[in-house]
């Protein structure tokens, strides 16, 4: 199997969350990783993304968002870097009980760093002089006979 890129840019359109999805789905493959760290990645991706097209951009096409992966003997980091005004995903507000009881109680809307803090095993935040890097590193157990 090739090595899937390390690099993906994308446009500040939701549309373009199909191409992301379909480039996580190849890396996953490619390192041997389960369903569950499939479910967690694609989930949290797809929270980061939509956030930056629809609140750093405002549902503006023509931005650019890149992004950037990598492996470690223990993680897979996925870092996003756009130009959008700075947005750091602090620590969900545990004022309102912290996690939902059941997925009933869960209100639409402003769950997604809820659910970043929830699945992601490290999450850091940069302010760029040209914009924003989130880092997000999500622990893995790899297949022993899967590909480095």
């Amino acid at each position: 199997m090739d090595t899937p890129p390390s690099l993906l840019e994308m446009d500040s359109q939701l549309s373009e969350l199909i191409r992301v999805q379909e480039w996580i789905d190849a890396l996953v493959n490619f390192y041997g990783l389960g369903e569950e760290t499939r479910f967690a990645i694609q989930l949290c991706m797809e929270e980061a993304l939509a956030n930056v097209v629809l609140h750093g951009y405002l549902s503006e096409p023509g931005h650019p968002i890149v992004i950037r992966s990598w492996a470690s003997d223990s993680a897979l980091y996925f870092a996003v870097e756009d130009k959008a005004p700075p947005f750091a995903p602090s620590a969900p507000d545990s004022s309102n009980g912290g996690s939902p009881a059941n997925l009933e109680s869960i209100t639409p809307g402003g769950n997604g760093i809820r659910l970043l803090h929830r699945f992601v095993g490290s999450l850091v935040y940069e302010r760029l002089s040209h914009g924003n890097r989130l880092t997000m590193g999500f622990p893995v157990a790899r297949d022993k006979n899967a590909s480095v």
